[in-house]
């Protein structure tokens, strides 16, 4: 069954048919979540802080120029993912940089109480790849207000590459302790030394990979400890055609989901054996975009209860999304990793 499912999601896109025919069974719903504030905001992130719901967003500073501008932002959100008071947004650059400034595509994590931000910025350089570099802030509140404790650039780690550009590292909680995954194949698990700007190699394993044909494995969400194992949801992206972009060729991005081993050194188990694709992934309204045209959702974060997990996108660099999951369908609809 699962190889039949395989060999008809490939024939789709080669066939430039419609992604969303066939949703995934498990999507129980998917929502836009609208800031008044911030009609633009895209790529969130959220976390279960002191018992509410925090959301990061990415938005656009300078429309004029949104290939060199772009600021990251908080805002409280309720169970149905409505906006409640009024967004924040972080400074996080000094005073004077703010024309060079783009930080990117935060992550939020609770680490033994404390909260902490991974997010990527080419702090004061021009724009190019080496000068983006991964960052870790940690903010506390105080007055209702978010202010940066701490702020990190982590520079020396293992396969650093100045002509490089960093992002999507994933962060996780290992016993009270903030860790990062490099890469999910090999997953190359670093630990930050705070203080530093330095990252230690910490494990390193490799797992084959069932047929994945939609891209290579790069990071999305935070991981979760789920059980005895890590969930995470990862992002890749593929040249190719379908109906949502006219029959053009160009990048498509797909969400997937897999799981690690909850000790050291966390190797992969199990992974998605296709894309998750949910009504509205694909479809809908187009924008231009400053780097070229493209379909398709970017995950930035989840939280998860018994039954349901929820996960919180960007689709088209313009719009923030939820979707709402049925967890034990989800984590069956899973395949076993080779060792």
């Amino acid at each position: 069954m699962i190889r039949l499912l395989l060999c008809c999601t490939l024939l789709m896109i080669e066939a430039c048919a419609n992604l969303e025919e066939f949703p995934s069974p498990f999507i129980i719903e998917s929502k836009q979540i609208h800031i008044t504030e911030y009609p633009n905001a895209f790529n969130p992130s959220i976390v279960r802080w002191r018992g509410k719901l925090l959301l990061s967003f990415r938005n656009i500073s300078n429309p004029k120029d949104s290939y060199n501008s772009s600021d990251i932002g908080l805002a409280w959100v309720d169970d149905d993912f409505q906006i409640i008071g009024r967004p924040q947004i972080l400074h996080l650059t000094k005073k004077g940089l703010k024309p060079y400034h783009r930080a990117e595509d935060a992550r939020l994590i609770d680490v033994g109480g404390h909260l902490f931000m991974i997010y990527s910025d080419n702090e004061d350089t021009i724009i190019s790849k080496g000068g983006y570099r991964v960052y870790i802030i940690e903010l506390i509140e105080q007055n209702g207000k978010f202010i940066i404790l701490s702020k990190e650039k982590l520079e020396r780690y293992e396969g650093e590459n100045p002509s490089l550009r960093e992002k999507n590292w994933t962060p996780f909680n290992y016993k009270g302790t903030l860790f990062l995954s490099y890469s999910l194949n090999p997953h190359l698990v670093l630990k930050p030394l705070m203080g530093t700007g330095d990252c230690e190699t910490f494990t390193l394993s490799n797992r084959s990979l069932p047929d994945w044909s939609w891209g290579e494995l790069r990071g999305g969400t935070q991981s979760l400890r789920v059980g005895n194992r890590y969930l995470t949801f990862f992002h890749t992206c593929l040249q190719t055609n379908s109906e949502h972009s006219d029959g053009k060729d160009m990048l498509h991005y797909f969400m997937g989901a897999c799981t690690f081993e909850g000790e050291p050194p966390f190797a992969m188990t199990d992974i998605s054996p296709e894309p998750i694709i949910g009504r509205g992934f694909f479809s809908g309204t187009i924008y231009k975009q400053y780097w070229g045209s493209w379909r398709g959702i970017f995950p930035g974060g989840f939280i998860f209860d018994d039954t349901n997990i929820h996960i919180v996108f960007g689709r088209q660099n313009r719009e923030l999304w939820m979707v709402k999951l049925d967890k034990k369908g989800l984590l069956e609809s899973l395949i076993p990793v080779s060792n």
